[in-house]
């Protein structure tokens, strides 16, 4: 398992606190934003006034002139996500991205161009673009098939280079270009042939070295420097690098622990754990870099560029140091979650929590929770604790403080954190053993994954592989446990629901569990009541309406009344609820509502609609009852990253649905927010006012739950009516003809169902 704890987290968690780069503006109804880590970056590419960052998701670019930081992703500009390489031609102004699935963008003057062939192509094998070099208006990709040339003006495939024996697949790791040759790095040796010849797709066209000293290492990389070739070889143990100038004496120039080899403005930079050294052609040092002031170097890569090492680190985004200021380092990096892992989110009235530590995952991350408000994102502070404690699965807020919060960890217990910090972990030392202690062997662990407060203000938990699995933190501090007899079953939710105080969990044996928190405890079988059965219990919520819906491998199930639950007599024994399907109709096709979708979470927005996550169908809007479909997103049709769901989280005041999947986060404005029965203060609409060129819907927010509304001109006449989602109703200026209204001042008015609590407000269109 990976071990995500380290001590240089003190000082990145602090750093991002203060420094997190620029906040995005708020996004408008109907539209997407990404909210990627770029914590971890893999590459720099300087890129004249640019410098291009990658990160494992996307890029970001930091502008020199007017020193701000700008992102490249799938919802900013580029058409795919997970990146493997970029480059930069100097010549003709193309950045060049190639993703892990072998797409390509050409990116120039912040339009981007895609080349899909390769990706899209029926080449058996590897088609991984290792390294992109350019020479003449084209661009060499090294590929596991062979070599790719792209024409950047024709924006298409030129040519392609099998240079295996018989013209078969060979894997090329990097391209240079050397003394009129052009030479291929391969897992064993390297071949070569001239630069402008006729018949470079024909592999006897090629030579193979067989005299040199790196004739049958692996070669990475080849990077060239004044008259000098540089040969990176990697084997198991180090990374060394040979140089030669004629290419039949290659030397050993230095070996170690080496990260990245590079080359720019005829300097080579060399990159260690700790360390970033910059050398003159003639091979002399020109400058050396350590640890500075508070930041290690721990750099994935390095270049030299105008004076400055520009570096990509492996913890602090995107670093750098003018060799004239050599004991200050700058930083930055757009403002971004912690990690891209989301295993639960957490809303609160002006922000939403994300809880990145997975309950059911294969490794381990540092104790994190981010935290996004008002537009930007935010992480905890240091504290010894974020040094011992890992995977942080579910926060829950003090409802008197909401700077006090608890967070179950999966591994070290309950973390108390008080203004951003980690102040007190509770194990089974500290709470009068209400937390135990999972003895497996030689591996302990308190295992506490579920978090929720309750209507008196008493914070509950759950303990997993313990038959008294559920604990509570009452409002005096004391603490308590209860019997659940749940065994060695892993639970991974908890819910209180809204009606009876009941507290409601899962595990992983195809069974709810509820409790009363006093001494009455039972079991729901999820097949109760059910036509279909299933297996796997994944995820529950409560709707508006005190519902409960319950998602499994084979679609969604919903307890409507539980009033009976413990009519067993609340022993411990099975509950007489039932767990009712959903028919859903379409077009003449009856079934089950998503019977063929494995639902991993469900999230309520203020219309009582439920967004549903599945594990391999992305995510769906269903009505309020669940018997229409009233959105499908997938990776193919929208900015989502992966279908593979982990996540769903909808802020309340906003409406925004946050998403995460198994290739990091985004969001989506929706159309509903959370509602009172009486309106708020004060109503508005934004954007207001909205001129000729805004093409979105225009939100009508701190409405009463489900008013109704009605727009006027100035003259009274109605042009549009609607009902609100929860607390907020849209409207896309334009009369229900679809006609855009006339410039002028229109007028909303707004009531409840019964011509109840009415309110106004204003919007200006100018056209």
């Amino acid at each position: 398992m990976k071990n995500g704890t380290m001590g240089k987290y003190f000082l990145c968690v602090t750093l991002w606190i203060c420094f997190c780069g620029l906040a995005t503006a708020q996004v408008g109804i109907g539209k997407w934003r990404d909210h990627f880590s770029f914590r971890t970056t893999y590459r720099v590419e300087p890129a004249k006034e640019r410098i291009y960052v990658q990160g494992k998701l996307g890029l970001f670019y930091y502008d020199t002139e007017d020193q701000t930081v700008n992102k490249l992703t799938k919802i900013e500009g580029l058409t795919d996500v997970g990146v493997s390489t970029i480059a930069f031609d100097d010549k003709t102004g193309y950045l060049a991205v190639a993703y892990t699935n072998s797409n390509l963008d050409l990116v120039r003057d912040d339009r981007t161009y895609n080349l899909s062939d390769i990706k899209r192509s029926d080449i058996s094998g590897d088609k991984s673009i290792y390294s992109i070099r350019f020479r003449k208006g084209k661009a060499y990709l090294s590929c596991g098939f062979g070599v790719a040339v792209i024409d950047l003006e024709r924006k298409e495939i030129a040519d392609i280079y099998r240079l295996g024996v018989d013209g078969s697949s060979l894997k090329i790791n990097d391209i240079a270009f050397f003394d009129n040759k052009i030479i291929a790095a391969l897992d064993s040796g390297f071949i070569s042939a001239d630069a402008d010849g006729r018949f470079l797709n024909i592999f006897t066209y090629w030579h193979r070295d067989s005299v040199s000293a790196i004739k049958s290492k692996s070669i990475s990389k080849f990077e060239c420097v004044g008259d000098k070739i540089l040969a990176v070889v990697k084997d198991s143990a180090k990374t060394e690098i040979y140089i030669s100038s004629d290419l039949a004496t290659f030397d050993k120039w230095m070996e170690g622990d080496l990260h990245s080899v590079r080359v720019s403005d005829n300097k080579i930079t060399v990159t260690t754990g700790d360390s970033a050294k910059v050398y003159n052609a003639d091979l002399s040092l020109y400058a050396n870099f350590g640890k500075i002031d508070w930041a290690d170097i721990s750099a994935n890569d390095a270049t030299f560029y105008k004076s400055t090492v520009w570096i990509a680190h492996q913890w602090a985004g995107f670093t750098f140091i003018d060799t004239h200021k050599p004991n200050e380092i700058g930083y930055m990096l757009p403002s971004s979650p912690y990690f891209d892992d989301s295993y639960r989110f957490i809303p609160v009235k002006d922000g939403m929590y994300l809880a990145h530590g997975s309950i059911l995952g294969i490794y381990y991350l540092a104790a994190q929770l981010s935290l996004h408000k008002n537009n930007q994102w935010t992480c905890l502070s240091g504290s010894p604790a974020m040094d011992t404690c890992m995977d942080i699965s579910d926060v829950v807020v003090d409802p008197r403080n909401s700077n006090h919060l608890y967070a179950a960890s999966w591994e070290n217990g309950i973390l108390e954190i008080n203004n951003g910090r980690i102040t007190e972990v509770f194990t089974n030392h500290n709470t009068n053993n209400a937390i135990a202690l999972t003895v497996l062997g030689d591996y302990h662990a308190t295992r506490t994954g579920t978090a929720a407060v309750d209507n008196e203000n008493n914070f509950w938990f759950t303990n997993s592989m313990q038959n008294n699995a559920l604990v509570v933190r009452r409002k005096n501090g004391t603490w308590a446990n209860f019997e659940t007899n749940t065994g060695n079953e892993e639970i991974t939710a908890l819910m209180i629901d809204s009606v009876y105080n009941y507290k409601w969990f899962i595990g992983n044996a195809n069974r709810i569990y509820v409790h009363d928190g006093i001494n009455q405890f039972a079991i729901v079988n999820p097949n109760n009541g059910s036509k279909l059965n299933t297996s796997k219990v994944n995820c529950i919520c409560q709707d508006h309406d005190n519902e409960i819906w319950i998602g499994t491998e084979k679609g969604i199930k919903v307890i409507y009344s539980t009033y009976n639950a413990f009519d067993n007599g609340g022993n411990g024994g099975t509950s007489p609820i039932t767990c009712n399907n959903i028919l859903y109709s379409e077009g003449d096709n009856i079934e089950y509502l998503l019977a063929y979708e494995n639902i991993t979470c469900i999230a309520v927005d203020g219309a009582n609609r439920k967004w549903i996550g599945t594990a391999t169908g992305g995510v769906f809007l269903i009505s309020e009852n669940g018997t229409e479909q009233l959105l499908h997103f997938s990776s193919s049709n929208s900015p989502l990253p992966s279908d593979k769901i982990t996540a769903i989280g909808i802020q309340p005041n906003s409406g925004e649905v946050f998403i995460g999947t198994s290739n990091g986060i985004v969001s989506y404005r929706g159309t509903a927010t959370y509602a009172e029965s009486k309106p708020s203060d004060t109503i508005y609409a934004f954007p207001n006012p909205v001129y000729k060129d805004f093409k979105g819907n225009i939100g009508i927010k701190g409405l009463t739950r489900n008013a109704l509304v009605h727009i006027t001109d100035a003259t009274g006449h109605v042009v549009f009516s609607t009902k609100a989602h929860g607390g907020q109703a849209v409207w896309n200026a334009r009369t229900p003809s679809g006609k855009r209204v006339a410039s002028g001042v229109y007028y909303v008015f707004v009531s409840d169902e019964f011509g109840e609590n009415r309110s106004t407000t204003k919007i200006m269109i100018i056209n």
